[in-house]
């Protein structure tokens, strides 16, 4: 092989390599620290999940979805004392707040015929 022949394909041999090494600097790997913040559950699957297991405890007479400082919240309302339930209702479920307030007894409205 010539001289001529031999630095063309060294050329040629060190544009494939230096085109290899830059195409595995970009970033191809899975950059975790760019990744946004995927949401968990909506509060209405939340509250769809948790009603239940809520209403069944004594005390408990609904729950909604409410606004607290701007924020979606979860009402718990209650005939009793909110101290009473923290230990049975935390005080927060999935990052949204769950606030117990006291409302008193709920009751059908009579309805006329």
């Amino acid at each position: 092989m010539n001289r001529k022949s031999l630095f063309f394909a060294l050329s040629i041999v060190a544009i494939a390599i230096a085109g290899g090494l830059i195409g595995c600097s970009r970033n191809n790997t899975y950059d975790y620290q760019k990744v946004k913040y995927m949401p968990g559950k909506t509060i209405e699957q939340v509250l769809n999940e948790r009603t239940d297991e809520w209403m069944a405890i004594s005390g408990v007479e609904g729950v909604a979805i409410g606004e607290q400082k701007g924020k979606s919240c979860i009402r718990i309302f209650t005939s009793i004392n909110p101290k009473n339930l923290r230990d049975k209702i935390p005080s927060s479920v999935n990052e949204y707040p769950v606030i117990i307030e006291q409302t008193g007894t709920f009751r059908a409205l009579e309805q006329e015929d």
